[in-house]
């Protein structure tokens, strides 16, 4: 995953949708490509949604077709939009694999390679604020907005 592409956290979402609905990488970046929303309609996605990614990462300087194939970092993470990501990226339930509190996120269930790809995806204002090993291969996170973490030790 190449850190240096970086993206916004709705580009992150709506590229992690693409491709829980069934959409490849390189379908994703040919779509973006040729800026035509109609294989993410075929996916059951709302095309207008993406019809706009195209413009506003067109705007926004954002590689779109190299962030789907290659991986990014998101620019800036909110509590809701972390959530959100991480049902699109895991396909986690928030009752059952963590849960959200104001600012931190408890007790996400992740494999080794979720966790991984979680290191370099998440933004720069959140961080791991604690981890634990678990059976078969999982680890057990608590995310934490940076700023809090600065508070606590301070």
């Amino acid at each position: 995953m190449n850190q240096d592409i970086k993206v916004s956290q709705w580009t992150a979402i709506l590229i992690e949708q693409a491709k829980r609905a069934g959409l490849s990488a390189a379908a994703i970046a040919e779509a973006v490509q040729k800026k035509d929303a109609e294989p993410f309609i075929q996916a059951g996605l709302e095309g207008e949604r993406y019809a706009n990614l195209f413009g506003y990462s067109e705007e926004h300087g954002e590689p779109l077709a190299q962030a789907a194939t290659e991986g990014y970092r998101m620019t800036f993470n909110t509590r809701n939009g972390l959530k959100n990501w991480l049902v699109q990226r895991f396909g986690l339930d928030e009752e059952k694999d963590f849960e959200v509190g104001e600012g931190v996120i408890h007790g996400l269930r992740l494999t080794l390679e979720q966790l991984a790809a979680l290191q370099k995806a998440l933004a720069v204002n959140w961080v791991i604020a604690g981890s634990r090993d678990l059976p078969g291969g999982m680890v057990e996170l608590d995310l934490s907005i940076r700023a809090l973490q600065s508070a606590s030790q301070a």
